[in-house]
């Protein structure tokens, strides 16, 4: 008899205000009685075994933000248990399933920029209906000091801001968790210098600044902020923006709202490969990584030899 097919569902029970599990439950039984064996995982991903991934299994769904589908996709395709300071990619998982999303976060970038917008009313079947079809797509993947990178890193002010959230915050988070965080940074940020250097050329600094380093033109505010980004290119989309005070960086943001952030004075934007962000005399200069607190600088970030594949609704007509 042939092996039925499999579909690992990982999700995070208390996204969208606790729809998560309901989510997972249902589309499970939908699944079902669509002749796939299916296995729901609420734990942390880093508890799954990779040796449970095979030739059969169909999909890996992931219920919930931008920050849930980095965890599965890092479990899933870097082995953690593996050394990934340096060098090439280290391990590899015995099948390669590609990823679907349910989103549940606050920003979701990753599931707008792939045009995912489930009905809440009928996800499990529009769910089967993109498993059944299987159109895939692929996406440039890169690492952050050992983090697996998917969308977007922030150095500096933003990256305050999500430090400052993650410090204050306590179970799910909306857009209003922000408020509080975004006015301590205002009121507390130093601006420190930084220094970026792109594929072994110097492309800024050390100057006050912000720095973003992406695969995907939005940010979580929805302005394009690496307007010359395609997750598909095989390079990184570097920005790094002067900024020494609160008056700067609101005449930033609201250049970046009309989509003129790029014609200020000393704006610097280049694509690599490999971008290095470095905080002269020690100054602790934040990091966030996917919408996630990583640290501080130094930071190095590699593209990867994989693209990982991603299951999307069907083009319009098919």
């Amino acid at each position: 008899m042939r092996e039925r097919e499999r579909v690992f569902i990982f999700a995070n029970p208390i996204a969208g205000r606790g729809e998560g599990a309901s989510i997972a439950h249902r589309l499970r039984d939908r699944l079902h009685r669509a002749g796939l064996d299916v296995e729901i995982f609420f734990e942390p991903p880093d508890c799954f075994e990779l040796a449970r991934l095979g030739r059969n299994t169909r999909a890996a769904v992931v219920i919930g933000g931008d920050g849930t589908l980095r965890a599965v996709a890092h479990r899933l395709f870097l082995d953690p248990c593996q050394p990934q300071s340096s060098g090439p990619l280290q391990g590899s998982p015995p099948a390669e399933p590609p990823l679907l999303i349910v989103p549940l976060g606050t920003a979701n970038l990753m599931g707008r920029h792939l045009g995912i917008r489930w009905d809440q009313g009928s996800v499990e079947e529009q769910v089967a209906q993109a498993i059944a079809r299987h159109r895939v797509v692929r996406l440039d993947t890169a690492r952050a000091n050992d983090r697996l990178f998917l969308l977007m890193a922030g150095v500096g002010f933003d990256a305050h801001v999500v430090h400052e959230l993650d410090r204050l915050r306590r179970g799910p988070i909306n857009i209003a968790s922000y408020i509080a965080p975004a006015l301590s940074a205002l009121q507390n940020y130093r601006y420190p210098p930084i220094r970026v250097v792109v594929d072994s050329h110097e492309l800024f600094g050390p100057e006050p600044a912000v720095a973003f380093i992406g695969n995907l033109p939005e940010y979580g505010t929805g302005f394009p902020i690496l307007p010359k980004a395609r997750a598909d290119d095989g390079v990184l989309d570097v920005c790094v923006l002067p900024c020494r005070n609160v008056q700067d960086l609101l005449r930033l943001f609201l250049m970046a709202a009309t989509g003129e952030h790029l014609l200020a004075e000393g704006v610097a934007y280049a694509k690599g490969r490999h971008v290095r962000v470095t905080a002269p005399d020690g100054a602790e200069v934040p990091v966030q990584v996917d919408g996630d607190p990583a640290g501080h600088a130094p930071v190095e970030i590699d593209m990867l030899p994989i693209r990982l594949p991603f299951i999307v609704p069907a083009a319009p007509g098919q």
